[in-house]
Formats: C-alpha cells, structure tokens, sequence
C-alpha cells in the first residue's frame, strides 16, 4: 500500500493513507465543528508588521483531514486588498489506492507552494475584515475559515491605527459594523482566529489587556456575523515574513499622566477606569480599584477636596445621560471610601456629553462610533487643594 505525503503549508509532514478515522470529528483543541467533508479557507496575513505565518495543530490536523477527504482548500492573502491566491479544486477519487495518493500529494504540494509564494503581501495596509468575507464565499455552510493575522485592521472600516478601537467594547464595534451593514455573511461557518494580537517590529506589542480585546473583538465580529469562533494562539512569534509593501503601526495608547496633588485629571480606558456602555458598572472593577487606590494616597495625604465629575457616550436622551454620568461619578466615589477617603470630601455630579473634551462620538448616518464612544465614559477628577 503506497503511502502519500501530507503538505502542510510550512512543513512537510508524512501521513498514511486515508482511514475513516482521518476524515471525523473536530479536533480536541477546538471547541467549535469542523467538518473534512466541506470546504476550508485559510486567510493568511503574511506581511509588515505581523509574525511569520504559522498554521497551529489544530488546523494542521483539520486540513488533513479535509485534503483525504478530497475536500477543497482555499488561500486568501490578507493585505490591503484581499485575494485568492489558491483555489484549485479538490482531486476527484481516482478508483485505486495509489493514483488516489499521488493525486492528494500533488494537491497539497500545490496547497504549500501558494502559501510560501503567493500569500506574501502585494497592497499597503491591512484588511481582515474584507477577507473573512471572500473566504466565506469560498466555503459552504458547516465549512472552517481559518483567519492568521493579527487583526489590526489598518482600513476602513477598522481603522485600528487612527481610531481609538484597541479600547472599544467588542459588542459595540459588531454593532457598528451590523447598522452600517458592513459584516460578511458567516452563518453556520466555524472561523479560527490564530494569532490575534499577536506583532512583530516595528509594531509595538500589546499588552496583554489590548491584546484580550482585540481578540474579543473580532470574536464578536464573527458571531454576530453568524459564525462559531475559536481562538488560538500563532504559537512561537517571529520577525514578519515580509517589511514591505507599508502597513501602519498602530499605536496602543500611552501610559497614564500622573496623578498631581492639585488640579484635574480625566479617568478613562487608559487608566483602566472605565464603564460597560450604558452601565455605572467598571469593565474592570479590580483594575478601577488598583487606580484608585493611587488618587486614594494622594487625596488621604495631602487632604484635598475631590470632585467627581461623570461622562458618557453620546446615545440615548439627554436626561438619560446626566442620570448616569451622575451613577458613574458616585461609583468612583464609592470605591474612594471603600479606600479610606473621607466621604465629606467628596462631591458628585454627572454633565452627560456636556464637557469640553467631549470625542465626537456619532457617525454621519447616526450611528455610534465605538472608540469615540469607550473614551467619553469616564469620571473627570479635580483636586482642590486648601490654602
């Protein structure tokens, strides 16, 4: 019985001959179906400023499975303008075990040479977004899309290097992006995210709560765009594959000012004091609380007087705002007392959007923008100091 080799994209790895156990059941890693007997894409960002590419077991196992079961293989290039680089059909069942063999071997020789030559990026910049939608034309309802890539989206409407996304609430960009009808049409697919998060230089890395959201993020795309979505991780991370053509660095937020013992400071994402959308509840309590802990010592040493002023987006009526940017501003000055500041110290009041640092948060069709919006909801800090 002549035995065929298994081409799996980055590595050359040797398989016995297709068995019924080889075409069943998802892998163990994953907690979404799979299927060999339907479709797989593989959306590969193998360009500026993201790791090489590399294809973790799990789906190393799924495309084996889907290549012996003579199910097709797709390969998408994920940069500014997403394509398909690999399309050929699946090899049709040769009658006998050996033509069989040959035909799946050249198959996926043919599969790995695409993928060392053609996924490299060709466009500046970076468009996951749109490529989940090519491969979801290319796999049929119980198919898998394997997306590697980073995820830091360098176009519209992702624009992760010039608008504050890295912050935003997960729910809140799939909204967006559902009002604006902008989601690729996922029903009933499995999506792989692999390596999300995940950079090399000159992108800068991200820490591991930017890392989380973005992850989440695209989570959230996926599902409201109707698919199952697991995550895994790219695995050992190494220089891009390629530098050129340009993508944008994103540039993760900067690292709070210090608090000073007298005048004002906003508490927001960056500070880790921030709220759920339309909530006074912390996305974070145990982080608020460790950034509060700090304007605590400042305020228990040098007995000044705290004033708390609440923020929000810009959704919902007027009225509605105040009232919970007036929530928020009493849940800062809960957690102060909880910390040993005096209650009589502190005042409250909520100013809704009326502020003057307000982030225009509203798109031109009325929509709310998420990253605009995950900045507006905060709690504005004066210390007055007494004379």
């Amino acid at each position: 019985m002549k035995r065929f080799t298994v081409v799996v994209l980055t590595a050359l790895l040797v398989g016995c001959s297709p068995g019924p156990e080889d075409v069943a059941g998802p892998s163990p890693e994953l907690a979404c179906p799979t299927s060999a007997d339907k479709p797989l894409a593989l959306a590969v960002g193998a360009r500026a400023n993201v790791p090489t590419p590399k294809v973790p077991a799990a789906v190393e196992d799924l495309m084996t499975r889907v290549v012996r079961a003579h199910s097709a293989v797709t390969l998408i290039r994920v940069d500014g303008d997403p394509k398909v680089v690999f399309s050929d059909p699946a090899p049709a069942r040769e009658g006998n075990e050996n033509a069989d063999n040959v035909a799946l071997d050249e198959y996926t020789t043919a599969i790995a040479s695409a993928f060392r030559e053609a996924t490299p990026a060709q466009v500046a910049e970076a468009d996951p977004l749109t490529a989940l939608g090519i491969a979801a034309k290319r796999v049929d309802e119980g198919g898998t899309i394997a997306l590697l890539d980073s995820g830091l989206q360098t176009t519209a409407p992702l624009r992760f290097d010039s608008e504050p996304l890295l912050s935003a609430e997960p729910a809140e960009v799939a909204d967006y992006l559902r009002e604006e009808k902008l989601l690729p049409d996922l029903t009933g697919r499995t999506v792989l995210l692999v390596g999300i998060g995940e950079t090399a230089q000159p992108q800068p890395k991200l820490d591991n709560r930017r890392s989380a959201n973005l992850v989440a993020t695209w989570k959230a795309v996926a599902e409201a765009a109707g698919a199952c979505v697991d995550a895994l991780d790219l695995g050992e991370t190494t220089d891009s594959v390629v530098s050129t053509p340009r993508v944008a660095v994103v540039t993760p937020p900067a690292p709070p000012a210090p608090l000073t013992p007298c005048g004002e400071v906003e508490l927001g994402e960056a500070d880790n004091v921030s709220f759920l959308p339309d909530s006074a509840e912390f996305k974070d309590r145990p982080a608020a609380r460790r950034t509060l802990e700090q304007l605590a010592g400042v305020v228990r040493d040098e007995r000044q007087r705290v004033e708390l002023v609440g923020r929000t987006a810009s959704s919902g009526p007027e009225a509605g705002r105040i009232s919970l940017s007036a929530q928020r501003a009493d849940a800062v000055k809960g957690v102060l007392e909880e910390l040993g500041v005096e209650a009589g110290r502190i005042t409250t009041r909520g100013v809704g959007t009326n502020w003057p640092t307000h982030v225009p948060d509203i798109g031109p069709g009325g929509v709310l923008l998420p990253g605009p919006a995950a900045q507006n909801r905060k709690v504005v800090v004066k210390l007055t100091c007494e004379g």
